[in-house]
């Protein structure tokens, strides 16, 4: 209302036919940006649980997420489990994603604000495209760069365009729409605490075995069956115990797509509590992958009522064994270098130091 009234003024204070012709010649001044609030797709929530795929475009590179029964997948890494979490933020930041105020019209700033066509080289903006089973499009957007926060107070937003559309806007919201597909991937594989160790085997290809073995968690790690007068080095023998902690991996392929690859090695961790994993290594690609098997026997002796030392009972550890092979079954996972390394120790990767005797 004030801006109409203000505007009424204006139009009153010009003097002459030529000033008004003049003014009609002129282009309209911009309007300031309107601001808003309201949804991006209204209704969204209501319609995601029908989605079958996603898809994350942009000119370097794609992500599809495709929904297989009630776990969703990543297409470009042979279907491998998406993380949830990552793909439940993604829904809810689309769902709740809001306009609030008018940025540009004119298509020669788009690039400014990172919502050039996502297929132009160069380009940062990112098209999210939802579909359903059928195919029909519950929701597509560019996705440009996010506003920078001067104050802690501001909520997050980011710049967005709808496709076809001539026109950009601030939505308030939160969207992470990464191309890249590891970044989508759940590839954290399992977590052996050093605690519950009680013997650890590794072998190299074309190299002789080492194994470490202790008789109670509270006792160290000895070497069996080394050199006499062998200096172990103890920070190394305590790396092979500590092998499957916090075990991730850095990129995925199916198990059976590398049949036929070399040889590099195999290690095998067994613990108090009875439960075995085995880890076979291939060469494919001057890159060590790993093929994981998870056993359960009953140990000796048997873990009682009250166990010490964080063991398991026998049918947590079955369980746990279950649910390992479950996630990597058909599986071979590209290990980092170090884990690969420590994984496949000879007796010479442990040696001490030679003392100077000087």
């Amino acid at each position: 209302m004030r801006r109409g009234i203000l505007a009424l003024v204006a139009l009153a204070c010009v003097v002459g036919a030529g000033a008004a012709i003049v003014a009609l010649r002129q282009e309209a001044p911009k309007r300031e940006a309107s601001l808003l609030d309201q949804p991006v797709f209204a209704g969204l929530a209501d319609r995601l649980g029908t989605a079958a795929t996603v898809e994350l475009r942009r000119h370097d590179g794609t992500v599809t997420l495709q929904r297989d029964g009630d776990t969703w997948v990543v297409a470009e890494k042979h279907g491998f489990p998406a993380q949830a979490g990552r793909v439940r933020e993604l829904f809810v930041g689309l769902a709740e994603l809001r306009l609030v105020e008018e940025r540009t019209a004119n298509p020669d700033l788009f690039s400014r604000l990172g919502l050039e066509d996502p297929d132009t080289p160069g380009a940062t903006s990112v098209l999210v495209t939802v579909k359903d089973q059928a195919g029909q499009e519950l929701a597509s957007l560019i996705v440009g760069r996010r506003r920078v926060r001067t104050a802690a107070t501001l909520p997050e937003a980011v710049h967005v365009r709808r496709p076809g559309e001539a026109r950009a806007w601030l939505a308030e919201g939160t969207l992470r729409p990464d191309t890249d597909p590891l970044l989508w991937l759940e590839r954290d594989i399992l977590d052996i605490r050093r605690d519950r160790v009680a013997s650890v085997t590794t072998q190299r290809a074309g190299a002789e075995p080492l194994t470490l073995r202790r008789a109670s968690p509270s006792d160290e790690f000895v070497l069996v069956g080394g050199p006499e007068g062998f200096n172990a080095d103890r920070i190394r023998l305590d790396d092979l115990p500590r092998a499957l902690e916090f075990l991730s991996f850095s990129d995925v392929m199916p198990a059976p797509a590398l049949a036929d690859a070399s040889p590099a090695g195999e290690a095998q961790i067994v613990t108090f509590d009875g439960l075995t994993v085995s880890v076979r290594l291939v060469m494919h690609e001057d890159q060590r992958y790993a093929t994981i098997t998870a056993s359960w026997s009953d140990p000796s002796p048997p873990i009682t009522e009250n166990a010490p030392d964080g063991r398991l009972r026998a049918e947590a550890t079955k369980a746990e064994a279950e649910t390992i092979n479950a996630r990597v079954r058909g599986w071979a996972f590209r290990l980092p270098d170090w884990k690969a390394d420590v994984l496949t120790y000879r007796l010479e990767d442990v040696a001490g130091r030679e003392e100077n005797p000087s």
